[in-house]
């Protein structure tokens, strides 16, 4: 069946009813501190007053909880890991907002309410997850589903939906379509089998559905297709298994995509506005950051040399954008001849070659401060696919189809890939990640890029844990693929 390339993957309405609740909670908790220490009216004055400052704390507090994680739905699965996550925003978030205040000169009265704020706040966000999870629990944020076919496709389908078991999707029951053998009234993987094509309007009448997932064989699919259209008028969503794996994983099956589907994906956003947008993100952020880096790139250089003989960078030739080669530059986190030894080979998680202070650098990703020049210089970005040598390019991109589709891009330092993927050393990881690459480089925008930095300051705080976009699927699958060119 040909990939239905003009549905996109809807938003997740449980991400947006965390976020949203989660701005209310915040907001309901500065009032109720400034109102507890100052009274009613003084509260409401010092509101009114220092009201920029105040939305900044309020600013700070929301990027934490987005950072620990706090609006990603699965999140609230898990009470404990819950309790530990929001305490450690809140309390990350409270610090933040100290300094930011004492920066701003507001420090004097905002000190009254700090603590009443921090306890009211970290109150809020769990009184706002248990709603959630009541709300979830009653079935208002589950989508009502119908899936059209009762094959092969339909089956791959129900264990697509059964590996995310928490993405709020209700499956009522398959559609028997076109020269699919009768079986209205049957039970196929599990769901009744409720009518044929033909009834589509009394089922979305009588059981209520939001979506249809279509898995119907390819030669009734324009005649199907046509039909359904109409359904789109009267709301309800149309997806195929390759919009719902990209929804539910936020990757993008090559298996289920050709080059009629990556024009559709190309045209979703403003390309140009992107790129100049882009652009000036990487010049502010990364002047920014090589400044605040500053003192911890100079104490790393000192131990880099102290450490092990050899260089103190690590220079290696890339491909960039539409396969443009570049040398890249990092500190040196192996062995001055770790590549003499063992010629190109996959890196791993735990590489032997790695040196002591190597292993540290490569932990807090400060090995990763001197490709900012490479941002300065226009040949990388922030956020983007990681840059390759061409040496497993050549390799990769006979093995993987739609490979060389990442280059359509500038590469990136982080990137949907290295956020939600540990590492990788096989072609079928490396799959994998162009899948994320794929993703990134059909949704990117500024929002996007804010949450990979987000997530990546994450990461380099609290370490990596096991993505929930990949959670549930094979675990021989849901590795990053990185070599030694982008870990020397």
């Amino acid at each position: 069946m040909q990939p239905i390339c003009s549905v996109r993957s809807s938003p997740d309405r449980r991400v947006w009813f965390l976020g949203a609740s989660h701005a209310v909670g915040i907001a309901a908790a500065l009032l109720a501190a400034a109102c507890l220490r100052l009274g009613w009216d003084g509260g409401l004055d010092y509101l009114a007053t220092h009201h920029v400052t105040l939305a900044g704390s309020w600013g700070i507090l929301m990027v934490s909880l987005g950072t620990a994680g706090l609006y990603d739905s699965d999140r609230w699965v898990w009470p404990r890991r819950t309790l530990a996550a929001a305490t450690f925003a809140v309390i990350g978030g409270t610090l933040l907002t100290t300094a930011f205040l004492w920066m701003t000169s507001s420090w004097d009265v905002a000190r009254q309410i700090l603590l009443a704020f921090a306890i009211f706040a970290l109150l809020a966000v769990l009184a706002m997850g248990l709603i959630y999870r009541l709300t979830r629990s009653l079935g208002l944020l589950t989508r009502r589903c119908l899936v059209i076919g009762a094959n092969g496709e339909a089956r791959r389908t129900i264990e697509l939906i059964h590996r995310h078991p928490h993405a709020g999707i209700q499956v009522v029951g398959m559609v028997q379509c076109g020269s699919e053998p009768r079986i209205v009234g049957t039970r196929v993987a599990g769901y009744p089998v409720l009518g044929t094509d033909a009834s589509l309007k009394r089922l979305v009448r009588r059981h209520r559905i939001d979506t249809f997932i279509v898995a119907a064989p390819g030669e009734v699919e324009s005649k199907l297709l046509r039909r359904l259209r109409s359904f789109r008028y009267r709301g309800v969503a149309l997806a195929d298994y390759g919009s719902l794996h990209e929804e539910l994983t936020h990757e993008i099956s090559v298996a289920d995509i050709n080059d009629e589907w990556l024009l559709a994906a190309s045209m979703n956003n403003s390309r140009p506005h992107i790129r100049r947008s882009k652009r000036a993100l990487d010049l502010v952020g990364s002047l920014a950051v090589l400044v605040a880096a500053a003192p911890l790139a100079a104490l790393a250089a000192v131990l880099v040399k102290l450490d092990s003989a050899g260089p103190l960078f690590y220079r290696q030739e890339r491909l960039g954008r539409d396969g443009v080669a570049f040398t890249i530059l990092k500190f040196r986190t192996m062995s001055a001849e770790a590549e003499s030894r063992t010629g190109p080979v996959w890196a791993a998680e735990d590489d032997p070659r790695v040196t002591r202070v190597g292993r540290w650098l490569r932990r807090f990703r400060v090995d990763e401060v001197p490709q900012l020049l490479n941002v300065l210089r226009g040949e990388m970005s922030l956020i983007g696919p990681r840059p390759e040598r061409a040496i497993f390019v050549k390799d990769l991109a006979g093995r993987i189809p739609f490979y060389m589709e990442r280059f359509m891009v500038d590469p990136g330092i982080t990137g949907w890939a290295q956020v939600t993927q540990p590492y990788a050393a096989s072609t079928e990881q490396s799959r994998r990640k162009l899948q994320a690459d794929l993703y990134y480089i059909k949704h990117m925008s500024f929002p996007t890029d804010l949450y990979i930095l987000l997530r990546t300051v994450k990461i380099v705080l609290l370490g990596r844990e096991r993505s929930r976009f990949v959670r549930g699927t094979d675990a021989a699958t849901t590795a990053e693929s990185e070599n030694v060119a982008c870990s020397g």
